[in-house]
């Protein structure tokens, strides 16, 4: 306390104080003190002097900051990787006056190896930059490092108490107040975890000599491994299996194999390869071994390959002659080719001397000496020394030099270090030979000199003995002459020497030859020459052949004369040949030959035939013949006269030829082809009344003149002027042929009566023949023809006028009507005839409606005709019209025969009843070709038989057809008959028989499904060849009442006029036939416009007339019940029994159709008349005969049936059905029986048949569902389900048609109030996503009795996959037994409804994948930029080219990439067009696999190849980028990374970039991409389309569930086939439109050079050893890997998912491929490891739903073969 006076004085300090002080305020207190205390006090005692009072007096001290927090910085130590909570002890800030709490570290600069967390609740930590000393207190903040290789860590911070900037440190043991940023120091205590890789293993390409030894140094160039944890000194490498030629050596310990080396040793050069002196021939070598560091991390089985080259000679020895020149000794190099290699090649002298020696004289100079380095290139294998040779004129016989090998580098040498050359130089040596090797001579000669020429050096004498060698000649003996010889011999004896002296070239060798008098061919003998002196040798021509010329003393051959005459018609002559001589014991020949004359005249190979034959003389034989073949013009005969050719001798054999050898062969055809006139037939038959009698006379030989004849009659027994014209015999009955005319008529006029009489004759003759050529004319053989008349025509005939009457009944009860019936005489009315005529009952009745009569009616001479009265009653009762007959017979008629119309109808027309009920005419029968001609074939006189391969019509009155048509309107009209409503049936009569007698008419009854019997029109299956036919017509009033039916006339069926008939049967009355029939099948694809996914059937049947092809899949049995009875049909689901009209709801498709048939489109086979006339044919008539083409007579029957039906409907049955792993098909054989039957009709009614039966197999991938047989239910409620069909919709839905056959009173009903809440519905596979189907009942029988009822279900979206097992379950309405079908109309059914029917349907269907695009073949360009600039610089202005513009180097964290791609500037295809991106993908392949495009798999033979666009098993990684048709389904994230992917067009930035003619972009960020493992390898992959500016991408609807399961990137789905991703969903574009891919690599920074090296090709070799060792790399990795995994799996709970995900590509089901299987060549870098038991089961086997994995198969590929991704 202190007493101040004032306020500014100090005041003292005081210990007692007044009350007056107080009131004056002198009295202070002062805080005094150093420690931080927040209150004071003191204790006063206050005394008045009297009394005192004891209190203490409290002070509360407001604080004030002005303390400085005191920091304590230790640092701290950290082991690598791992987190540590910073404590006190390590980092410590003290404030006197500040709570711990308001201590404030801030970090300004944080740790560069790793960070700074921060936890609030203990748990979770946080990066902070600031924390209090509260936080250090508690044990809230530590440093966490990140792992990395670094020994040391540091992060700099300021302290602050929340008042002061400044804190004080301890420096040099004093305290320094400062603000500066202090730095906290972490020791990283490194830890040995990286494993060491081998960045190089090129191995060694090279061995070379040093000291005696073949060695190498292995190099940190060849072997190279890093650890960022290990120096080099303790990477340890360790040989597992040493070299088999070699040993590896340390330096510091020569001679000894190293076990283990180091990285350093092979850093200081000290390792080395030495290779065995007992195996210096091998080329290769390798050794095994491991890596390790000091922990020890170990990289085991690494193979180091060691290769060389050995260079030797080819050849050991080569042979040259000295006009050579030069010598090339070829040297070769074996071994490994890829190393640049010298060796030294030189000469060395031997007995051929070089010229270095400087020596002038000749012969010392052989060749040029040599020495020089032969350099072999990479891959070069060969190379040559070439030597100088020199020429002289020396000659020196044999001489040699050496050529070695020595000093190699880079190479070994091989085997063959020397090679001997020897100069050989004969062309020097003397030479002697003939100077020629035949030498011809005549027997009368006396010498043969023959010349011996003599070449080389002529300096010296030399000799040579010439002697002889008998042949056929004979020689002499050598003394002496004998009888039979031929020549003088010379031996080998010193008398047959022939010498010549110095200079002398040539000499002769003398022969003596014997001349006699015997005949001798020509013979021969030999010369030869032998025995050469020392100095001399023999030349080529050493013998020669000597001929003497022969034959001597032949015989004589000759043609018997110079000339012969001939006919043309001779055919073959004899020209005879003579043979003279005085010796004829030989065999002996001549060639007869023929050639034209000269001038020409007989012309070779039409007057004769040339020809040359030998003639041959036995022994002893004088005379043979030359046969000569004369050809007669006959075809076309002209008067040539003598015409002539030569016959000559040659080439005579024993003989020689003498005059005449030849002669002069005269032709003469005067007699042959003078015309000649006769008559055709001696035989004519001609009928009285055709009036005129042609007969024809024919004439031959040449027709280029004019000809005439006379031609005559001469009565017999009929008589000239009563029956025949007569012509007489004189020029007025001449008939003339004019030039070329063959044919004329001789016409004579017959006189036709009415008078009958018997056949009668008359004769015929031609004479007195002319012509205007000088060799006239002649009348042939048949000079004479006999005519005979008949006149059947005039024979009495007698027959109604007409066929049909009418009457009115009369009108009166008591009135009766005379109906007068014209019964006519025909012919020969000059006799007198009888006849009776009676009447017959129909249903008019005789005495009731008419009075019966019967009498005989008789014609007197000159009368024609008679009228027979018939008396009509009256009849009340009867209401309607009624008719009888009136009948010509019974017996024979006397004097007359009977006509056609021996029955007329008559009928009573009733009073009561409106218009007439019979046709006015009987009908008339016509084959339906001659509808249009009706009038002029049923002429009288024109016969015409109906084709039995053409239908029938039946021709009225009342059809504007008929020929009287314009009269029989009226009568029709007025009968009140419409021709549309007459009734018609057939009536058919088989063939006559042998002995004339005709089987009864028989109504035609048996309907087929195709025909009809009581038609206008009667199909051709009902008749044959000689059948008998007529039609009945009956007209039909407006009421309905059917009149009298009328016959119509009979036809024949012709056997002459058939459209398709076979030759064997054509003349017989029915001819089945049955030739084979041709089956096809064919499978439509899914492109196929009309028939998509179809299996395509057609039958092609062979025709015959009359035949009707049945084609069924089920046996046909019961012809006639199945013809006739539809019932029988059904069952027939696939044939033309049925149309596609009665398979509604069973199938849709069959071998009828329903298509209008359009005859003018199909052309020739399908337009003869009235083929397919509606108005005439039945429609299910042409719908069969529209099958049928009548030109080339084949029918063809053609189906587009679906596997459902094929299988289901059709009978077939599946023998082999499997799903395809990688593959949305499924592979199919399938039978399908085919039964043919060829119908005929047997007379007059029934069906054969001729069946045949075939079993079509066929195999193929089939892309949709398979079905065998329905789903069956097994409940009480039974009913049957079954697929009828299953196909994607146009927009992508799944779409599946069934129908249901309920066993049950009742009907399947969608849902039914009896039972709420109850729907009908089918329930989805589980790992479809909840995909859902709108089910709909499409339609029901209108029946409760077991109906059928069609459903329709369609797929709320789409999928790629619908495989897996559906539930329908149907909700059964039953009803009472007794209860009727009631349409129940809007209302629902009366029945009563129970619990759904289950039914189980497996289906395995997958869209049809688009295919994969086709190679544009547009040269396009796809790039990669790292600059904005470039991106949308436009390549077709810019200065820059396409090469600068690919960015190649490496993209790192952080950047954009930009691609694009665009068409070379050059192939500009101006605006027009326009190329747009659709999709980008991104893959990365494992274990070490390079994707790439290859689709049709011809590049690289791996098989179709299709790089990131197809899901395959060796990538690792492939995400969809984007897609401009469904952006929906693209890949937005990897481990939470974006790519943060556009289209150029999306980003209004780059917009310009897809206007750009030819160019279209994309944008993608790269930092996702490192979130792989090092050593990976990126490619980018686009597809594109090229078209009009106007192209657009398809947008397909795809649903919230399927994005959702997008980020499930398994490459199996639950079924374990691979998948194809959704993306792959193509739509075909148009023609236009042209798809394009592109590849390319993407490269990142940091990339493992391992990966690098392998993908720029730096070698081949380099990808070789890398391919080894990451393949064992790999394959170690990954089995750990799959080990660990399948624990994992096995210890989970079994989770659905779980099991559905099959590990890798393991097999299921199949059977184990052989394990000797031959692999593929190992130099294309591809291995597969086989049969690794990933699951470790004790049974080795793991079940999934149903499904049993045995085996993995894990193939790992490395390529070296691939630039820098691929380009298309």
């Amino acid at each position: 306390m202190r007493y101040s006076p004032s306020r500014q004085s100090e005041g003292v300090q005081i210990s007692s104080f007044t009350q007056a002080d107080l009131a004056s305020r002198n009295v202070q207190y002062i805080h005094s003190s150093e420690s931080e205390k927040h209150s004071d006090a003191f204790s006063f005692t206050l005394s008045d002097g009297v009394n005192e009072v004891t209190q203490t007096f409290h002070i509360t001290l407001r604080p004030v900051d002005d303390s400085l927090p005191i920091v304590q910085n230790l640092g701290m130590r950290v082991q690598e990787g791992v987190r540590k909570t910073i404590t006190e002890f390590e980092l410590q800030a003290v404030d006197a006056d500040t709570e711990a709490a308001s201590v404030t570290f801030t970090i300004l600069q944080p740790p560069r190896h790793g960070s700074i967390e921060r936890t609030t609740d203990g748990q979770h930590f946080q990066h902070t930059s600031t924390f209090t000393m509260d936080d250090v207190y508690q044990n809230r903040v530590r440093y966490s490092h990140d792992g990395s290789n670094s020994l040391r860590d540091r992060f700099t911070f300021t302290v602050s108490d929340g008042t002061n900037a400044f804190f004080i440190i301890e420096e040099g043991g004093k305290e320094i107040m400062t603000a500066a940023p202090q730095q906290f120091r972490v020791d990283i205590l490194p830890v040995d975890n990286g494993t060491p890789r081998i960045v190089t293993n090129l191995g060694l390409q090279w061995l070379e000599r040093v000291d005696g030894k073949a060695t190498n140094l292995i190099t940190k160039k060849e072997l190279l491994t890093l650890d960022p944890d290990t120096e080099d000194l303790q990477l340890v490498y360790e040989i597992t299996t040493g070299p088999k030629h070699g040993r590896v050596e340390n330096k510091l310990q020569p001679g000894r194999a190293a076990g283990t080396f180091t990285q350093e040793d092979v850093n200081l050069g000290l390792v080395c390869y030495v290779l065995h002196e007992e195996k210096v021939h091998e080329m290769m070598d390798s050794f095994q071994f491991l890596v390790k560091d000091s922990k020890p991390n170990v990289v085991r089985d690494n193979v180091f390959h060691i290769q060389w080259s050995l260079i030797s000679f080819k050849y050991t020895s080569y042979n040259v002659s000295e006009k050579a020149g030069s010598v090339s000794v070829t040297v070769q190099r074996t071994g490994n080719l890829n190393q640049y290699a010298i060796v030294l090649c030189h000469t060395e002298q031997g007995t051929a001397s070089s010229s270095s020696r400087g020596s002038s004289q000749p012969g010392q100079q052989d060749y040029v000496e040599y020495a020089g380095q032969v350099q072999f290139e990479e891959r070069e294998d060969t190379k040559s020394c070439t030597i100088v040779i020199n020429d002289d004129d020396v000659f020196e016989n044999i001489e040699s030099f050496t050529v070695e090998l020595s000093m190699p580098a880079y190479a070994l040498l091989g085997e063959f270090t020397q090679a001997k050359v020897i100069i050989n130089d004969t062309e020097d040596e003397p030479t002697l030979e003939f100077d020629k090797k035949t030498y011809r001579v005549n027997e009368s000669s006396g010498f043969l000199f023959a010349p011996i020429e003599r070449k080389g050096d002529l300096s010296s004498i030399v000799s040579v003995i010439c002697y002889t060698i008998p042949k056929s000649a004979m020689g002499s003996s050598l003394y002496a002459l004998e009888s039979g010889s031929d020549f003088k011999s010379r031996g080998m004896s010193a008398e047959s020497h022939v010498i010549f002296g110095p200079g002398v070239t040539m000499s002769t060798c003398d022969v003596m030859l014997i001349d006699d008098s015997e005949y001798e061919e020509e013979e021969e003998f030999e010369i030869a020459l032998a025995g050469a002196s020392d100095n001399a040798r023999i030349g080529r021509v050493a013998s020669a052949q000597v001929l003497i010329n022969g034959p001597n003393d032949a015989s004589t051959v000759s043609l018997g004369n110079t000339a012969f005459t001939i006919s043309e018609d001779a055919g073959t002559v004899k020209i005879p040949v003579i043979r003279h001589g005085t010796d004829l014991s030989t065999v002996t020949s001549v060639w007869c030959a023929t050639r034209p004359s000269d001038p020409a005249s007989a012309t070779p190979g039409v007057d004769y035939v040339p020809s040359s034959r030998k003639v041959e003389f036995g022994p002893g034989v004088t005379e043979q013949y030359c046969t000569l073949t004369i050809l007669d013009d006959t075809q076309y005969p002209v008067i040539e006269g003598l015409e002539t050719f030569v016959v000559f001798l040659s080439s005579a054999q024993g003989a020689e030829l003498t005059k005449p050898f030849q002669a002069v062969i005269a032709i003469n055809d005067t007699f042959q082809d003078v015309p000649s006139m006769q008559f055709a037939k001696d035989l004519l038959l001609v009928k009285e009344k055709e009036g005129v009698l042609h007969v024809p006379i024919i004439r031959s030989g040449d027709l280029s003149y004019e000809s005439s004849v006379r031609c005559y009659t001469q009565g017999h027994s009929a008589q000239v002027s009563e029956d025949f014209e007569e012509r007489r015999n004189a020029d007025s009955s001449r008939i003339t042929f004019l030039k070329g005319e063959k044919v004329k008529n001789c016409t004579v006029s017959i006189h036709d009566d009415s008078m009958f009489e018997p056949e009668e004759q008359f004769r015929v003759h031609l004479g007195t023949p002319l012509g205007n050529h000088w060799s006239g004319a002649r009348v042939g053989k048949n000079n004479m023809a006999t005519i005979t008349i008949s006149n059947d025509e005039d024979a009495p005939t007698i027959e109604f006028e007409e066929a049909a009457y009418q009457v009115r009944e009369p009108s009166g009860p008591d009135d009766t009507a005379i109906l007068n019936i014209k019964v006519i005489r025909k012919g020969d009315q000059n006799r007198t005839s009888k006849i009776r005529c009676s009447t017959r009952d129909g249903s008019a009745q005789s005495g009731v409606d008419y009075y019966p009569k019967s009498r005989v009616l008789k014609f007197s001479p000159g009368v024609d005709h008679i009228f027979f009265k018939v008396e009509i009653l009256s009849n009340e009762d009867r209401e309607w019209h009624e008719s009888f007959s009136l009948v010509l017979g019974p017996d024979d008629p006397v004097e007359a025969v009977l006509g056609e119309v021996t029955t007329a109808t008559v009928t009573i027309l009733d009073q009561e009843a409106a218009g007439s009920l019979i046709l006015p005419a009987p009908p008339i029968v016509v084959t339906l070709a001659d509808y249009d001609h009706v009038e002029e074939v049923t002429k009288e006189g024109v016969k015409k038989s109906p084709s039995p391969g053409y239908p029938l019509i039946c021709v009225t009155p009342c059809d504007p057809h008929f020929p009287k048509y314009a009269i029989m309107r009226e009568r029709c009209r007025e009968a009140g008959i419409n021709q549309t409503s007459i009734q018609f049936s057939w009536e058919v009569a088989a063939p006559t028989d042998g002995n004339g007698a005709r089987s009864p008419f028989e109504t035609i009854t048996d309907n087929t499904p195709f025909t009809s019997v009581n038609h206008m029109v009667l199909d051709s299956i009902y008749f044959s060849r000689r059948f008998h036919v007529r039609c009945v017509a009956k007209a039909v009033d407006k009421v309905g009442h059917v009149g009298t039916p009328l016959r119509s006339n009979i036809v024949t069926i012709g056997t002459d006029s058939a459209i398709c008939h076979t030759p064997v049967v054509a003349g017989t009355a029915r001819g089945f036939q049955a030739q084979s029939f041709i089956a096809t099948l064919k499978y439509l694809d899914v492109k196929h416009k009309e028939h998509p996914n179809r299996i395509h059937i057609s039958v092609q049947i062979p025709h015959q007339d009359g035949m009707l092809p049945l084609v069924s899949t089920m046996p046909l049995h019961n012809l006639h019940f199945l013809l006739s009875e539809s019932i029988y049909r059904h069952q027939h689901v696939c044939s033309n029994l049925v149309t596609t009209r009665d398979m509604r709801g069973i199938s849709e498709t069959g071998f009828l159709d329903d298509k209008v048939y359009d005859s003018t489109a199909m052309g020739p086979g399908y337009d003869r008349p009235f083929q397919f006339d509606p108005s005439v044919r039945e429609p299910k008539t042409t719908q069969l005969y529209k099958h049928l083409n009548l030109k080339s007579c084949v029918w063809t029957f053609d189906a587009y049936y679906d596997m459902t039906e094929l299988i289901d409907v059709c009978g077939g049955s599946v023998t082999a059905d499997f799903q395809v792993r990688d593959s949305a098909q499924s592979f199919l054989t399938v039978h399908v029986p085919l039964f043919v039957s060829y119908i005929y009709v047997t007379a007059p009614r029934g069906w054969a048949s001729l069946e045949h039966h075939t079993e079509m197999e066929f195999s193929f991938f089939y892309d949709t569902v398979l079905w065998r047989t329905g789903i069956q239910t097994d409940s009480v409620l039974s009913a049957r389900l079954q697929i009828l069909r299953i196909y994607i919709r146009e927009d992508g839905r799944l779409v599946i048609e069934f129908k249901t056959h309920a066993k049950f009173r009742g009907q399947f009903v969608m849902e039914h109030h009896t039972l709420p809440e109850v729907k009908s519905f089918i329930m989805t596979p589980d790992h479809l996503g909840g995909i859902e189907f709108g089910l709909q009942l499409l339609w029901s029988a209108q029946t409760f009795d077991s109906p059928y009822q069609l459903w329709r279900a369609t797929s709320s979206y789409n999928r790629k996959d619908y495989s897996g097992e559906y539930t329908i379950y149907l909700v059964p309405c039953t009803v009472q037994p007794t209860q009727p079908w009631v349409d129940p109309g809007e209302k629902p059914l009366a029945c009563t409804a129970h619990a759904p029917e289950r039914f189980l349907i497996p289906i395995a269907f997958q869209q049809t994948n688009r295919p994969v695009p086709v190679v544009y073949s547009l040269n396009t360009e796809f790039q990669l930029c790292n600059n904005e600039k470039v991106f949308l610089m436009d390549p077709n202005t810019s200065d820059m080219s396409l090469a600068e513009m690919d960015y190649k180097g490496a993209f790192s964290k952080g950047q954009t990439l930009y691609g694009r791609v665009l068409w070379n500037p050059e192939q500009n295809l101006n605006s027009a067009y326009k190329l747009q991106l659709e999709k980008v993908y991104l893959c990365t392949g494992k274990d070490g696999y390079v994707p790439f495009f290859d689709p049709t798999g011809t590049i690289y033979n791996e098989g179709p190849q299709y790089g990131c666009i197809q899901p395959n098993k060796h990538l690792k990684h492939r995400f969809l980028l984007l897609d401009r048709s469904q952006p929906e389904v693209t890949d937005k994230y990897f481990h939470d990374v974006p790519f943060e992917a556009h289209f150029a067009s999306e980003l209004p930035d780059f917009h310009v970039v897809s206007s750009m003619p030819g160019v279209d972009g994309f944008t993608l960020k790269v930092d996702a991409l490192y979130k792989v493992e090092a050593g990976h390898q990126w490619y980018l992959q686009v597809i594109y389309i090229i078209g009009p500016d106007t192209i657009s991408g398809p947008r397909v609807q795809r649903s919230l569930p399927a994005q959702l399961r997008r980020n499930r990137r398994d490459l199996v789905d639950p079924s374990g086939r691979l998948t194809l991703a959704d993306s792959l969903i193509y739509d075909n574009e148009g023609d236009q439109v042209k798809n394009g891919t592109n590849m390319k690599s993407l490269n990142l920074e940091m990339q493992e050079p391992v990966v690098a090296a392998s993908l720029s090709q730096t070698g081949a070799s380099i990808g070789s050893a890398l391919a080894a060792i990451m393949l064992l790399l790999l394959l170690f990795l990954v089995a750990c890997f799959i080990t660990r995994r399948c624990r994992k799996q096995r210890k989970k709970p079994p989770a659905e998912d779980a099991l559905e995900e099959y590990p890798l590509n393991t097999k299921v089901d199949v059977p184990k491929r052989s394990p000797d299987r031959v692999e593929k060549n190992v130099s294309r870098q591809y291995c597969t490891v086989r049969n690794v038991n990933i699951l470790k089961d004790a049974d080795g086997a793991y079940a999934f739903k149903g499904a049993q994995v045995k085996k993995l198969n894990l193939e790992v590929r490395v390529h070296n073969n691939l630039q820098d991704g691929t380009e298309v």
